[in-house]
């Protein structure tokens, strides 16, 4: 069997079709995602070859792809897949050889990142530890809402109208709707909540504050994580100092099937029961909305986060890799 790299932009996006069928089912089955709207960007993308990365052909079909972006002075690997069968992790591996030494070669380049949820750690780590890849194992969790220990938690009335939420957070916060007015202080809390985190050292956006606007942004409002769900994603608001003490955005990845993509409470308020009553408030919303579960990932050695979430009845479904480069001092 010939196999053969081939760049992407030497083929139409109807050469892909089958490929990205078969890469929707996976999400769908694997991930629990309803891939369907990031298929047909990819694909809109390779009509207009507006994408840099590699096609993997065997047997003259397109068995495998991998595009990779460009942000400033980093790259990020977007996407690996290859069909499942006996020569996938082969293929997978191949594909990825030829990503990196591209990115690595760029002129003015410090850094790669990349996660990549269809394969395991272990399928992929011989690759990028031999680029010199720092790698780290994250886990896709998920709770059905039904069966959560949770209790019932009413809304009520703002001064102005607005919906928050009752909640065993005490009488000094206060929970309500994430609004466009709160994204930047939002992002000033994501900046310093995660400073020296393990999860700065896999996507250094949370290590600026222009970063941190930027992953709000794409979150919430540009739906890279999913369709923003406005109703159930939620801030805590410090009643006396008016100050945003925690943050919980949440997107809808299929009709029944709700994903956290961004959790994060002030260090100034930890201890402070935040985070559970973020959690009770979003899921009754959800709930209200007709979702029967929520996803979330997390680093595995975030391990006061895993512990977290396992005593809210989350459990691990699939774990996968994430890796980063940054060049070496001249």
């Amino acid at each position: 069997m010939t196999t053969e790299i081939v760049d992407i932009r030497h083929f139409g996006a109807g050469d892909f079709a089958a490929l990205l069928e078969a890469e929707s089912s996976a999400w769908a089955k694997s991930l629990r995602w309803d891939y369907t709207p990031s298929a047909r960007l990819i694909a809109a993308c390779l009509a207009d070859k507006r994408l840099s990365g590699y096609a993997l052909v065997a047997d003259q079909r397109i068995q495998g792809y991998s595009f990779f972006l460009y942000e400033d002075q980093k790259g990020l690997i977007g996407n690996l897949f290859v069909e499942p069968n006996g020569s996938s992790r082969e293929h997978a591996l191949l594909l990825l050889d030829h990503v990196i030494e591209t990115l690595k070669a760029t002129p003015g380049l410090r850094r790669v990142e990349a996660q990549l949820p269809h394969f395991g750690l272990q399928d992929l780590e011989s690759c990028f530890e031999r680029h010199q890849f720092a790698t780290y194992l994250r886990r896709f969790m998920a709770l059905r809402l039904k069966s959560r220990p949770m209790g019932s938690l009413p809304l009520a009335e703002s001064p102005r109208g607005a919906h928050v939420f009752s909640s065993t957070v005490s009488d000094d916060f206060v929970i309500e709707p994430w609004e466009r007015r709160h994204d930047e202080e939002a992002a000033r809390l994501l900046y310093h909540a995660y400073r020296g985190h393990i999860d700065a050292e896999i996507n250094d956006q949370y290590c600026s504050l222009q970063g941190c606007l930027r992953l709000i942004e794409n979150i919430v409002h540009l739906h890279g994580c999913g369709e923003s769900v406005p109703q159930a994603s939620l801030v805590v608001i410090h009643r006396s100092a008016r100050k945003l003490a925690g943050i919980l955005a949440l997107t809808a990845v299929r009709p029944t099937t709700a994903h956290i993509p961004q959790i994060a409470v002030s260090r100034e308020f930890q201890r402070e029961g935040l985070g559970m009553g973020l959690m009770e408030a979003s899921f009754r919303e959800l709930e209200r909305l007709g979702f029967e579960e929520v996803s979330l990932t997390v680093t595995d050695l975030n391990v006061n986060a895993v512990r977290f979430y396992e005593r809210l009845g989350f459990e691990t479904f699939r774990t996968f890799g994430a890796f980063a480069w940054n060049r070496p001092a001249a």
